[in-house]
């Protein structure tokens, strides 16, 4: 065999081994498909921790409204009865006996908060408007009516501790929170009060205006044009 078969055998050899390796290596479809691949199991795995750590949760949450606050909440119930039956009596003596120890003891639960309105409403008929302001920050009823009643009463603790400010804002609060017109008006009526005895009569007298327009036929607000006069007359507009 000549020089020239060998080279060109050798050639040949050399030429297939480069093909053998170049079919044999990875092509680019085929790392994009891997990488693919490799994202979507670290999804699959993450999609588990965040389904197993949800059902955890929710297990937990099961367990403690069952095993706590259920029981909890059965217990503060039954456990103001006796102070309301002295609430719905207007013995806030006796209701001020019970009523601040269960709002402190069954804080979180709808007894609780039951017992610290109670205790807030109490106090303040009984002339200890601190306490009164303490105990009715702390109540936030769902209910429309009795969210705007705990309103305005924080507004007559304030005004009578003498934070005229802090009551006005609350009486005005409570005047727009209410659902019926003559509670709109009653709370009205007392932030006006309260603008008379700072003698800013100009907000006295828009107070009364809003009054007038918005309530006109309410029973409420029968006297209410004889409250105009007067202010416009203090503050010189006749």
């Amino acid at each position: 065999m000549s020089n020239n078969d060998l080279n060109e055998n050798e050639e040949e050899q050399l030429e297939y081994k480069e093909q053998e390796e170049t079919s044999s290596a990875p092509s680019g479809m085929s790392l994009f498909a891997d990488r693919i691949k490799r994202w979507l199991n670290a999804q699959n795995k993450t999609l588990v921790y965040v389904t197993v750590a949800a059902i955890v949760l929710v297990v937990g949450y099961l367990c403690y409204y069952k095993f706590y606050k259920q029981p909890r909440e059965i217990e503060a119930i039954n456990a103001i009865y006796k102070v309301q039956g002295f609430f719905e009596l207007d013995s806030f003596k006796l209701v001020l006996k019970e009523a601040p120890k269960l709002a402190d003891k069954f804080s979180g639960t709808k007894g609780g908060e039951l017992a610290a309105y109670m205790a807030g409403t109490s106090y303040l008929y009984t002339g200890d408007f601190k306490n009164a302001i303490k105990y009715l920050e702390d109540v936030s009823f769902n209910d429309r009516i009795m969210k705007a009643q705990v309103i305005g009463l924080l507004g007559d603790a304030y005004v009578e501790n003498k934070d005229l400010d802090k009551g006005l804002k609350q009486y005005e609060k409570a005047a727009k929170a209410s659902k019926t017109d003559f509670a709109s008006v009653w709370w009205y009526k007392k932030a006006a009060r309260v603008y008379e005895k700072k003698n800013e009569w100009k907000k006295a007298l828009d107070i009364y205006e809003i009054i007038k327009k918005q309530y006109k036929d309410n029973d409420g607000a029968m006297d209410n044009d004889k409250y105009i006069e007067r202010a416009k007359a203090k503050i010189g507009e006749y």
